[in-house]
């Protein structure tokens, strides 16, 4: 019985190198969608504090650098796609009530047009993988007919890939131009108010991380007696030391209004028998100030 040799056949050369650029294409288009997603995740949901906020975001560029196209697709449809009926609110992480920063990228899909967006970015999770690891058994390209059928299969691919990098660009630049107008509001007046002061640009006011709370908080700590701080003193010296902060900054009337809806201080009045007259004193609640002593320490 004649033994059958295993032989190669010549390659068509010409149809075999519009297969090899083809291929090619497809792939890096899809490194291009990869470094595009990257980039999104990464930079889509942020959230810390103001000194903070850096941090967080080089550790999310790193984390989603190792990231598989799989899990990133995964991660874009979990955070960053959204449908009118699903509820977005998201609990906010308890801190010590500073001021917290967050942004969060998404775009909104109804139902079916949700639904089908998943189908198709797990499609094309398929996609790569069937180019990557099994191109070559799906298509012989030593042959004629093979390299026919790779080169249409590779032009409908490439069609795909493409409609998903510019639909994906597309998000992209929106979030670009939404990152634009946060940084821009970042370097306003109003932001400094939120930052600083504690003041939201709807003109209320977050008492708390407030300048007028800090500023009667340092004074009590300079002008106390017997735990209790008198107003008339504390408020002359952050005339002389912060003259930017002023009730009328806060919507306020006067100090002790102030001290009213700050709810973060304990008032009363007391006779100076010296002078016949009337004194108004104050001082750190005394759950507020446990806390103010423990985020100090």
């Amino acid at each position: 019985m004649a033994s059958q040799a295993l032989v190669t056949p010549e390659p068509p050369l010409e149809l075999q190198r519009d297969v090899q650029r083809k291929l090619g294409r497809c792939l890096l288009r899809l490194q291009q969608y990869e470094i595009l997603l990257k980039a999104l995740v990464a930079h889509g949901d942020i959230a810390g504090s103001p000194a903070g906020f850096q941090a967080v975001r080089d550790a999310q560029v790193a984390s989603a650098h190792k990231k598989t196209l799989g899990t990133l697709v995964g991660m874009l449809t979990e955070r960053h796609l959204t449908t009118s009926e699903e509820d977005d609110s998201t609990e906010e992480p308890q801190g010590d009530g500073g001021i917290w920063l967050r942004f969060h990228f998404q775009v909104g899909l109804d139902a079916s047009q949700y639904q089908a967006t998943t189908a198709t970015l797990k499609e094309l999770v398929d996609l790569r993988n069937e180019l990557v690891h099994h191109f070559l058994q799906r298509f012989n390209i030593w042959e004629r007919q093979g390299c026919i059928d790779a080169d249409a299969y590779l032009d409908a691919s490439f069609e795909t890939i493409d409609g998903h990098y510019l639909t994906l660009r597309g998000w992209a630049q929106t979030m670009d131009e939404a990152r634009a107008l946060m940084a821009s509001f970042v370097r306003t007046a109003a932001f400094e108010d939120l930052l600083v002061n504690g003041i939201a640009p709807d003109g209320s006011v977050d008492w708390l991380a407030s300048g007028a709370v800090r500023c009667l908080r340092e004074a009590e700590s300079k002008f106390m007696a017997n735990g209790w701080t008198k107003l008339n003193t504390a408020t002359a010296w952050i005339r002389s030391e912060h003259p930017d902060q002023h009730p009328q900054r806060y919507g306020c009337g006067s100090w002790r209004q102030v001290i009213h809806e700050s709810q973060q201080f304990e008032i009363r009045r007391m006779v100076n028998t010296e002078q016949g007259c009337g004194e108004v004193w104050y001082r750190s609640r005394q759950e507020e100030a446990s806390m103010q002593g423990k985020r100090s320490s």
